[in-house]
């Protein structure tokens, strides 16, 4: 066996031995809601960047809003995709009680923070969210709590 492949299925192991502490009923429902949210948002996502006109128009928008969201720069888009992935990710591994939880709540945090830095403080994003401004500013306070959460649930020291 190649030491590559040997590595690979180590890593396996540690993961199938990996003594996982049972979830707390508030862990499981602030998880199912998040795997409801973050869902949604990789429909969107996915959507948004396969049927980009298509969808963009079916939605309500105004042409202020259209021309907005199809806009950013490939930097936001970056920022977008991470948070997006990184919230699914990291609800599921927190679901089944892997440690890289943390991490992917960490990684979904930065591009999260990259986003409302764009459209907060570098764009006319609050004008163009309407009345739903806030929504990112919302799920940025709840990743951040998630990823102490998982902090604390996991017992992992920094």
């Amino acid at each position: 066996m190649k030491s590559s492949s040997l590595k690979h299925f180590n890593i396996m192991i540690l993961f199938a031995k990996e003594k996982r502490k049972p979830l707390k009923w508030h862990g499981w429902i602030i998880g199912i809601i998040l795997l409801l949210y973050s869902s949604f948002s990789v429909y969107d996502y996915v959507k948004s960047i396969f049927l980009r006109e298509t969808y963009i128009l079916e939605s309500g928008m105004t042409e202020f809003q259209i021309e907005y969201f199809t806009n950013f720069p490939i930097w936001v888009t970056i920022a977008w995709t991470v948070s997006v992935w990184g919230l699914f990710l990291a609800t599921i591994a927190l679901l089944l009680r892997i440690r890289i939880a943390f991490i992917l709540f960490l990684i979904s945090l930065i591009g999260t923070l990259v986003y409302v830095l764009y459209a907060f403080g570098l764009s006319e994003g609050r004008e163009a969210m309407g009345v739903i401004w806030p929504a990112p500013i919302i799920i940025t306070v709840i990743i951040a709590a998630m990823a102490f959460y998982c902090k604390k649930f996991f017992d992992i020291k920094i």
